[in-house]
C-alpha cells in the first residue's frame, strides 16, 4: 500500500468477511493498511486507536477524498495491495459522510402523539420522499407496520405498530396518495400492491429507481439485464460503493420485527435502506436527462455568448431558428457506454 494513499486520507476497507471499516489512512505496505479514527459501518461505532489490516483479510479498498472519480481493476497477481483491488466511491467525501449522519440521526416517530403531526407537517414541504416499508414484501398479503420516509437532509420512521388508530395513518396516506411529491422506492411493484390492496391506498407519482436502472441498461445495450438489481447493487453500479454497503441492512429484513422496543441497530438499518433512494434517483435523472441538460446550455449560449448587435435581432423573434434546430437532440434517452462513464467522472467535478 506504500505509495498509494497520502496520509490522512480517508479511505473504506472492505474485509472478506464483509464487515467494512472506514479511517484516515496512517501507513502502509504491501501486505498491510494502518488507519486511525475508524468508524465500523454495520454498527457506527468508533475506534480511536490504530488499527491493521492485512492483505489476506482485505476484498477491496475505496478512497472517498479524490478529485476524479477513478476505478482500480482488481490484479491479484500484482504484490501490491492497492493494484489488487482499489476504487474510487463516486461521491464527493462531504456528501459522502452528509449521507452517513442521515443515516445514524433519523427521527423515530413511536406514535401519533405531537412528534408524529410535526414530521408530517416537515416531511409535506418537500418534493421528493424515499419510501420503504417493512411488512410489504409478501405484497397483498402483508400489512405494513413501519414506513421509512426520507427527504434529503432527514429520514423519518414510523412505527404503526404502536400507534392509537388500527388503520393506516390517514396523514402518511394522504403524502403518498398526493400528485405534487415525487415517492422514490426501489423495486417498488410489492409496496404499491401491499398499500392498494392491504390498506387502500393508491400510492401516486413514484419514481421507481429499478425500472430508471433497466431503462438505462437497455438503452446502453439494447436489452434489459438478465437479474434485477438490489439497491444495494445499484449504488454499487452508479456510486462504486462498496457492494457491503448495505448487506447487514438486506439480512435484516429475513428477521422478526414484531418485538417492541426495536433494537437501535435495526431501526439504523432501517434508516439505511431509505438515505441513498433520493440521491440515486437525481443521478438517473442526470442520466437520462442528459441531451436536455446539454440543449439547454447550448440555447442559453446562444445568448450570453453572441455580439450586441446578434443579441438585439434574436431577442426580436420568435422564430425558431436554424442553429437553435441544430442543438436540439432527435432522441432525449439514448446512452452509450461512453455517456454512462462520462456522468460517473462528472459526480465529483460537478459537486
Amino acid at each position: 500500500m506504500e505509495g498509494k494513499f497520502c496520509e490522512g486520507e480517508r479511505i473504506v476497507i472492505k474485509l472478506n468477511s464483509g464487515e467494512t471499516f472506514e479511517g484516515d489512512y496512517v501507513k502502509g505496505t504491501a501486505d498491510r493498511i494502518d488507519i486511525e479514527n475508524i468508524e465500523h459501518h454495520d454498527t457506527g461505532s468508533k475506534v480511536d486507536s490504530m488499527w491493521s489490516f492485512y492483505r489476506r483479510e482485505i476484498d477491496c479498498v475505496y478512497r472517498l477524498n479524490v478529485k476524479k472519480a477513478q476505478e482500480i481493476k482488481e490484479n491479484t497477481e500484482d504484490s501490491n495491495l492497492a493494484n489488487k483491488s482499489e476504487n474510487d466511491i463516486l461521491l464527493p467525501r462531504e456528501e459522502y459522510e452528509r449521507l452517513k449522519d442521515v443515516t445514524k440521526n433519523y427521527i423515530y416517530v413511536r406514535t401519533d402523539d405531537k412528534t408524529y403531526f410535526d414530521a408530517v407537517n416537515q416531511i409535506s414541504n418537500f418534493e421528493s420522499l424515499g419510501v420503504f416499508a417493512i411488512g410489504s414484501e409478501k405484497g397483498r398479503c402483508g400489512r405494513i407496520s413501519l414506513i421509512a420516509l426520507s427527504t434529503w437532509k432527514e429520514n423519518y420512521i414510523f412505527d404503526l405498530k404502536n400507534f392509537r388508530t388500527t388503520h393506516f395513518p390517514k396523514e402518511i396516506a394522504g403524502i403518498l396518495e398526493c400528485y405534487y411529491i415525487k415517492k422514490v422506492v426501489h423495486n417498488g411493484g410489492l409496496i404499491k400492491d401491499c398499500l392498494l390492496h392491504s390498506h387502500n391506498i393508491s400510492m401516486n407519482n413514484v419514481f421507481d429507481t429499478q425500472v430508471c436502472h433497466l431503462l438505462v441498461t437497455k438503452s446502453t445495450s439494447g436489452k434489459c439485464p438478465e437479474l434485477l438489481k438490489t439497491i444495494g447493487e445499484c449504488l454499487t453500479e452508479y456510486f462504486n460503493f462498496p457492494s457491503s454497503l448495505l448487506t447487514s441492512s438486506m439480512e435484516s429484513l429475513n428477521e422478526p420485527w414484531e418485538n417492541r422496543p426495536l433494537d437501535e441497530n435495526k431501526l439504523i438499518k432501517l434508516s439505511r435502506m431509505v438515505t441513498y433512494l433520493i440521491p440515486l434517483k437525481d443521478h438517473q435523472m442526470g442520466l437520462m436527462l442528459k441531451n436536455f441538460d446539454k440543449a439547454v446550455v447550448d440555447y442559453h449560449n446562444l445568448y450570453t455568448k453572441s455580439k450586441e448587435f446578434q443579441l438585439i435581432k434574436r431577442s426580436a423573434t420568435i422564430e425558431c431558428t436554424d442553429d437553435i434546430d441544430r442543438i436540439i437532440p432527435f432522441e432525449l434517452l439514448k446512452f452509450t457506454n461512453t455517456d454512462i462513464k462520462e456522468s460517473k467522472d462528472s459526480i465529483v467535478s460537478d459537486k
